[in-house]
């Protein structure tokens, strides 16, 4: 039956588009035998018409438009590009150029082209449009969630600035950044729908690392795990699962001060394995004790600055509660 359905969906994607190959390509995507039908992947190669005219290359690509084939039309706009650079509409041309990319979803295509602009262009302001252009397309990225989660937040970092492949060395890859361009054009007319992708790329990494974090507390590994709070820690209120991550960073210093201390949460092995892994510098029970104390003082730590600076929320109460319900040793 997958097969048949399959082989239907590259049967009709191939015809003209009409309601029912939209719908029934969707259904397909929807059940993960195919990717999203609304993309398409351009080639990188494209034959130049060296013969054709400015006015029929503008022509041949308005036609193009109206048909399936989303990328065709880039092929005439980068024939306007290579045989007419000295055209008044030579930036015309080069725009329309990326937004076939664009309608084609093929955002990998829109980076790349957006950045050689720029970079030919040295970052003036006719490039401004260029840069929102290929922020967009990482946002696309982002949004594609047909891809793997690995590929989704790869391009979160990038846009936020976190991968260490972004030096100065790789300006390219520093382009993706959204602050990149409110750096470049604070004043830009486009300066709210960046602040607003910039806001999505945040709340996309504040839950990752949450959900990382958690993935280590279930194997015991307290230091992983509040590296990985102190990330968002650090974001501050800005991510909205910052008080969540403030609230388990105070739950689990109470349980880690616990566990150092209590016999019935962990068996002797359990325990010295447990030190071995995470604290193999401490080896006596006083050391264990001054541990616990010490780990303690820092989630009170983490409680006295929640119930300073977010009284009235509902994870500060919770907190009280949780740090009452452990006890003092």
């Amino acid at each position: 039956m997958k097969k048949i359905l399959i082989t239907t969906a590259i049967l009709l994607m191939s015809l003209t588009a009409d309601a029912k190959v939209t719908k029934l390509q969707k259904i397909l995507f929807e059940l993960g035998f195919i990717q999203d039908p609304y993309v398409q992947i351009c080639p990188e190669d494209m034959e130049i018409d060296w013969d054709a005219s400015e006015q029929e290359l503008w022509a041949k690509a308005q036609r193009a438009s109206d048909g399936y084939n989303k990328c065709e039309p880039a092929k005439y706009y980068k024939s306007l590009i290579v045989n007419y650079g000295a055209s008044p509409r030579y930036k015309e041309a080069y725009r329309a150029y990326i937004d076939t990319f664009m309608n084609a979803q093929d955002f990998i295509m829109v980076i790349n082209e957006a950045n050689i602009y720029i970079e030919m262009n040295n970052h003036k302001n006719d490039s401004e449009y260029m840069h929102l252009l290929l922020l967009r397309a990482v946002e696309g990225e982002i949004k594609q969630t047909w891809r793997s989660k690995e590929r989704q937040m790869e391009f979160v970092s990038l846009s936020l600035g976190a991968a260490l492949t972004q030096t100065e060395e790789t300006p390219y890859l520093l382009n993706l950044q959204f602050h990149s361009f409110l750096d470049r054009y604070p004043n830009s007319y486009y300066k709210n729908e960046v602040l607003a992708m910039l806001n999505g790329s945040r709340q996309m990494y504040g839950k990752n690392v949450l959900s990382e974090a958690r993935m280590f507390l279930v194997k015991r590994d307290y230091p992983m795990a509040f590296k990985k709070y102190d990330v968002i820690l650090k974001w501050g209120p800005v991510v909205e699962v910052f008080e969540e991550a403030l609230y388990e960073m105070i739950q689990y210093h109470m349980e880690l001060s616990w566990i150092l201390t209590d016999k019935r949460l962990l068996s002797d092995f359990q325990l010295n394995e447990f030190l071995k892994r995470d604290y193999s510098t401490v080896s006596t029970k006083e050391e264990r004790m001054e541990l616990s104390k010490q780990t303690r003082a820092q989630g009170l730590q983490y409680l006295e600055q929640m119930k300073k600076n977010l009284p009235n929320s509902p994870w500060t109460a919770k907190a009280i509660k949780i740090s009452e319900a452990y006890p003092i040793f």
